[in-house]
């Protein structure tokens, strides 16, 4: 059994995972929802890039942040949880965050570097922006199910805490 004040470290330590975890969640929801329905047809060669890039530099710049502190309290966790039941969450994120960031490092990255090389061609326009949506709602799906395991997560942990009274 962990002391009070060890105890509140490491809720401390997994609410920044769910935080994490919301934000990306929010971020992506976002994208899928309000903003990749409307790209294809109002996005132009002389408006992709105010609509794209300076928000993409803010992202990135957030969570190369963000990320690695993420990744260390997922190690936290996993070694808080060891013995449990639930060590399956941070082994379960170990993909679900590493997936996520291949794919933005791997292969939107080149796809955000042509954008802000300058794109004149219409219709490469359309082919990178179809190809850019599409590796986002790959980690869209990713992180939502991501996400609800974290869910799940704070779910059973409070369940235990319960039975415990």
């Amino acid at each position: 059994m962990m002391s009070n004040a060890k105890q509140t470290l490491v809720d401390i330590n997994n609410a920044y995972i769910f935080f994490c975890a919301s934000i990306y969640l929010g971020m992506f929801w976002s994208l899928h929802l309000f903003w990749f329905p409307n790209y294809p047809k109002t996005l132009n060669i002389s408006n992709y890039y105010d609509a794209i890039i300076p928000q993409t530099n803010l992202a990135t710049k957030f969570f190369f942040v963000t990320i690695p502190i993420m990744a260390v309290a997922l190690v936290v966790m996993l070694i808080t949880e060891w013995k449990s039941r639930l060590r399956w969450v941070p082994i379960a994120w170990i993909p679900g965050l590493l997936i996520p960031v291949i794919v933005q490092q791997r292969y939107i990255e080149d796809i955000n570097n042509q954008f802000k090389a300058g794109v004149t061609d219409p219709a490469v326009l359309q082919k990178l922006l179809k190809e850019w949506m599409f590796l986002n709602d790959v980690r869209w799906i990713i992180l939502t199910i991501m996400w609800l395991i974290t869910m799940y997560f704070f779910i059973a942990k409070a369940r235990q805490r319960n039975l415990r009274r």
